[in-house]
């Protein structure tokens, strides 16, 4: 950045109704599967009573039928949008016969055939998200994409970067600030799957016939001593085929130049799948990532775009208006999957990133982030474990240590006005230096030390998990009509899609193909 905290809280005391909290706005995305009565992933369609996948709001599907997504809009408290969360989670049990999976890594599956593609019916908006997800399939195996997350949404409000930019244009200079906190995040982005990591264990059938390097926990399951997030392992959220784009984040339209390139270069594997296979599409292009959401990144710079809009186009255009933190697994021990220690930790770290020095990042510094990106997925809390930087070692202990001494520096330099959420933001942060002390204490900790002193399997403490979750929503007193009002919308809107009269498949997929 290019003022100092003090400068910036400075200039936004100065402006009297401006300050940092109120600035700021997030929302939250949750995937969570559906598991059937024999204890498997659901064959079933979508729940009609939850509305059209395609059309409704706040709950549609991921990769497969059964994999919901539910979606709050921004919220301006974190009380607000956990709140809103717990509501759409309590209407989706009420609504759900099925079993919702508390975890990231998904049940038992003994057959990836079993696995469907989410349906969002014959419209060509619908039929593309369903290619698209055809060509996930083909290119990483539709196993991998039954894992699952929590996706956090944040960002600062225009008032807020019109009283910091001075001279430079306000676009301008919010993508000079989304891209300066991206590259900081990226630096320390470890420590979200160390504290926050809760994916440890995978059923057997997770692997089917896949190399792996994990070990034997029991006789239906697989892990690592010391893992803490085996969801953004090379089993999980990552691509072989992405490793080397090294996408800095430098500047936008370096940011959009790689990002054309791994939509428009042709991948050598994804060509000898092909695009048609016995008569029938299978993917959209055989490119590095077939549209932007592929692109696999612990954050990404957002704008919200437009039905039929491409992002690319609308960064280019518009620029960046969010961020979106993609490395937090659904917590297995919580029935919304995310609480306010969680939350008010990532914004302290985001906040944290946004003041930090503003340096570029060079691939030497890329390469080195990823090891030790890699390095804590499996090993994270084996205390012997070091991380890099510029090229010294460090402990984990005494990495997060900086981290967390770093935001409580900041947020003691926080007006008084700040005084409720900067309380909230220090008790979170004793809570993770608890963590970084004692590595039983992350939730990858507990689940592992759990499974072993109970003799249970990952399919039963997912199943008791999951019930204590339904009778802690069921217990939840609050208006869901909206919820209701919003599915038979939805349903009304995705019938007008269908009898819509449209242009043939083909040449809408060509147009959105080419239009770059």
């Amino acid at each position: 950045m290019t003022r100092s905290l003090g400068e910036a809280l400075s200039l936004l005391a100065d402006k009297g109704d401006i300050n940092l909290e109120n600035s700021i706005s997030r929302g939250i995305e949750k995937e969570s599967l559906r598991v059937s009565k024999n204890k498997t992933i659901s064959s079933a369609d979508h729940p009609s009573s939850l509305g059209s996948a395609l059309t409704n709001k706040y709950i549609t599907t991921d990769f497969s039928e059964a994999l919901l997504e539910l979606i709050t809009p921004t919220h301006s408290s974190v009380e607000d949008v956990l709140r809103n969360l717990d509501e759409i989670c309590k209407f989706v049990v009420e609504e759900t016969p099925e079993t919702i999976w508390p975890s990231s890594i998904p049940c038992k599956i003994e057959n990836e055939g079993s696995i469907r593609l989410a349906d969002y019916g014959s419209s060509n908006s619908g039929l593309l998200k369903t290619l698209y997800r055809s060509g996930l399939s083909y290119r990483y195996g539709s196993m991998m994409q039954t894992v699952s997350g929590i996706h956090y949404n944040f960002s600062f409000g225009d008032a807020f970067f019109e009283s910091l930019r001075g001279e430079e244009g306000l676009q301008t200079f919010k993508n000079k600030s989304y891209l300066s906190l991206i590259r900081n995040f990226r630096r320390n982005a470890w420590i979200i799957l160390y504290l926050f990591g809760s994916s440890p264990v995978v059923p057997k059938t997770f692997i089917t016939d896949r190399k792996n390097f994990l070990q034997e926990l029991n006789k239906e399951d697989l892990f690592l001593e010391y893992a803490t997030c085996l969801r953004m392992s090379e089993l999980g959220y990552m691509s072989k085929a992405q490793d080397n784009l090294y996408i800095a984040y430098n500047n936008i339209e370096e940011y959009l130049k790689d990002l054309k390139n791994a939509l428009t270069k042709e991948h050598k594997r994804y060509g000898e799948v092909g695009i048609i296979k016995d008569g029938k599409r299978i993917q959209i292009n055989t490119s590095i990532i077939q549209i932007e959401n592929e692109y696999y990144s612990s954050i990404r710079p957002k704008r919200v775009t437009p039905p039929g809009e491409r992002p690319i186009n609308i960064l280019r255009d518009e620029g960046i208006d969010y961020v979106e933190i993609r490395a937090l697994d659904n917590n297995s021990f919580l029935p919304s999957g995310i609480d306010e220690d969680t939350s008010y930790f990532l914004e302290a770290y985001l906040i944290g990133c946004f003041f930090s020095e503003d340096k570029k990042s060079t691939q030497d510094e890329i390469k080195e982030l990823l090891v030790n990106w890699e390095n804590v997925v499996k090993e994270g809390r084996n205390p012997d474990l070091k991380l890099l930087k510029n090229k010294e070692k460090i402990t984990v202990k005494d990495s997060g240590m900086k981290v967390v001494d770093s935001l409580r520096d900041i947020f003691e330099q926080m007006p008084t006005e700040m005084s409720d959420y900067v309380e909230k933001v220090m008790k979170s942060l004793d809570k993770q230096e608890k963590k970084l002390n004692d590595a039983s204490l992350t939730p990858s900790g507990l689940i592992v030390d759990q499974l072993r002193n109970s003799n249970k399997t990952w399919e039963e403490l997912n199943l008791e998990l999951a019930q204590e979750h339904l009778n802690s929503l069921n217990k939840l007193e609050t208006d869901l009509n909206y919820l209701s009002e919003e599915a038979k919308s939805s349903l009304k809107k995705f019938k007008q899609l269908e009898n819509h009269q449209e242009e043939e498949f083909e040449v809408y997929l060509d147009k959105f193909v080419n239009d770059i």
